[in-house]
């Protein structure tokens, strides 16, 4: 078990998707109380971590935050999470930082201590990935810079599902708790940005209690 050291970690925000059940609107700018999700996962997820850094292809990003790092997929054709993820583990190469965290852009209400928790569950593992509600949340995950090489393997040969690449080392599944609601919910379509508000809603008054 090992206690968080924040300057060994950096951030990605996973946002490369193409929101094809958002009509092909970059879910990043859908928006919960007027609030973007990219702006609800970025003001979290930076509290976590020692840098951060958004993985998109998108053009939408470029009038955003010129402060923002905004890293494009490495390998091209848009393989999907796997080539973010090894995006992203360049980055932190770059950063000299040893641990990788991933956020999609599309869960907003993630664990404000997400990233304390996976490293209080770290052993000896190379990855750490989030589980809620009996479902494996593997974009929600934590990953060791010695998995560049092998990662680049994997994409050479076609490997695009990321339970299929990490079977391959040794990891660890954090069961995370469920109250009022999943920290992990995914926002896929309009319905669920519906169900976002409620929760949101729900978290507001949680905090307006106490």
């Amino acid at each position: 078990m090992k206690k968080i050291d924040n300057n060994h970690i950096g951030g990605l925000i996973l946002a490369g998707g193409k929101s094809r059940r958002m009509n092909f609107f970059d879910k990043s700018f859908k928006k919960i109380q007027k609030k973007t999700l990219i702006d609800l996962v970025l003001n979290k997820a930076r509290k976590q971590v020692f840098d951060i850094a958004i993985n998109s292809n998108s053009l939408s990003f470029t009038k955003k935050d010129s402060s923002l790092e905004l890293l494009e997929d490495i390998v091209p054709g848009q393989l999907g999470p796997l080539a973010g993820i090894l995006t992203g583990l360049e980055w932190i190469k770059k950063k000299k930082l040893k641990w990788l965290v991933t956020f999609p852009v599309d869960s907003p209400f993630f664990p404000e201590n997400l990233v304390e928790i996976f490293f209080s569950n770290l052993d000896d593992e190379k990855i750490i990935i989030a589980k809620s509600n009996e479902r494996i949340h593997p974009v929600f995950s934590m990953w060791n810079i010695e998995l560049i090489e092998p990662l680049k393997k994997a994409l050479d040969k076609n490997i695009r599902k990321i339970d299929e690449f990490t079977k391959n080392f040794k990891f660890k599944v954090v069961n995370f708790p469920i109250i009022d609601y999943d920290p992990f919910f995914n926002i896929n379509n309009e319905e669920d940005l519906l169900k976002a508000e409620h929760i949101y809603e729900l978290i507001l008054e949680q905090k307006i209690r106490g």
